[in-house]
């Protein structure tokens, strides 16, 4: 089989046979992965093996501006400790993402744990300007971490 005769599985990222109706590796129907709604598609690249896959998904995601998606880009970045590119990436991402309980709290798991010094320091440094800024965690009143 060439490559030219395989695609990769939209849901455990195998290559398969171009012709697959489902992944002969985790049994998934094609067809009923290609009706995940958008948001859903990019949640699950981020867990794709492929670096630009990866980034991909979190600058969209991060554009996207959802509250829902902050704690599984961190949980990415989390993943990932030796890419720091894709750290400050999500740190960009989260960002952009309104304020909420989710926003902060996926800033702090990064500010706390993430292995790369610089994406720990731009998480603490988002994490202060917004607390400085007045953004709330609780619906108004300023709380820390």
């Amino acid at each position: 089989m060439t490559v030219a005769n395989e695609i990769c599985c939209p849901n455990c990222f195998s290559m398969i046979p171009a012709e697959a109706k489902s992944c002969p590796a985790c049994g998934e129907r094609i067809a009923s992965l290609s009706a995940r709604g958008y948001r859903e598609k990019l949640l699950h690249a981020l867990a794709h093996p492929l670096d630009d896959i990866r980034m991909r998904a979190i600058i969209a995601l991060g554009l996207r501006r959802e509250t829902v998606t902050a704690v599984p880009l961190a949980e990415c970045a989390l993943r990932h400790p030796t890419n720091v590119v894709e750290g400050m990436e999500v740190v960009y991402a989260l960002r952009n993402i309104g304020a909420s309980r989710e926003r902060l709290h996926a800033l702090a798991m990064l500010a706390n744990d993430h292995a790369a010094r610089a994406v720990r320091a731009a998480a603490k440094a988002e994490l202060e300007r917004n607390l400085a800024d007045g953004e709330s965690t609780d619906g108004g009143v300023r709380s820390s971490f």
